[in-house]
């Protein structure tokens, strides 16, 4: 993602899974973001209880960025479509958490229980690619964004 038009397309599944085990990226907003949460989630993990309040606050300032970057970088839908159920933001913020839960404390977890947490993280990934697929087909909507 090199171009600067590479910025205004909305990663793919794989990209937004490598973000948020952390893996390198080339500079784009939703995978700073994405890779951010996760940290943020694993930061949350050991947080005494007076902490989580202010990293939960981070958390949605994060969420709104991706919603509003993603009404910039997403056509208007044809006509009356349906609408998802939750945001872009909030499905990534999700997707975040989930990655965070599947390689950090089950990363020595027994075989079976490792395969079923990384299942979940595929299915929701999976939920991911399908939304943005229909957002660049314009054929869906998303809730507004405050």
């Amino acid at each position: 993602m090199t171009e600067l038009g590479d910025r205004w397309k909305v990663p793919g599944k794989e990209l937004l899974l490598a973000a948020c085990r952390g893996l390198p990226h080339d500079d784009h907003p939703m995978l700073d973001a994405a890779g951010e949460l996760a940290q943020l989630h694993e930061i949350r993990e050991r947080a005494p209880a007076s902490e989580t309040a202010k990293i939960d606050r981070r958390r949605l300032q994060l969420v709104r960025a991706i919603d509003r970057w993603i009404a910039l970088a997403t056509p208007v839908p044809y006509g009356i479509v349906g609408t998802h159920s939750e945001t872009v933001g909030r499905l990534v913020d999700r997707l975040a958490e989930l990655t965070t839960q599947a390689f950090v404390p089950l990363a020595y977890a027994p075989d079976a229980v490792f395969y079923d947490a990384w299942l979940r993280v595929n299915e929701l990934a999976d939920s991911y690619q399908d939304l943005v697929d229909e957002l660049r087909a314009g054929t869906l909507g998303i809730p507004d964004v405050c």
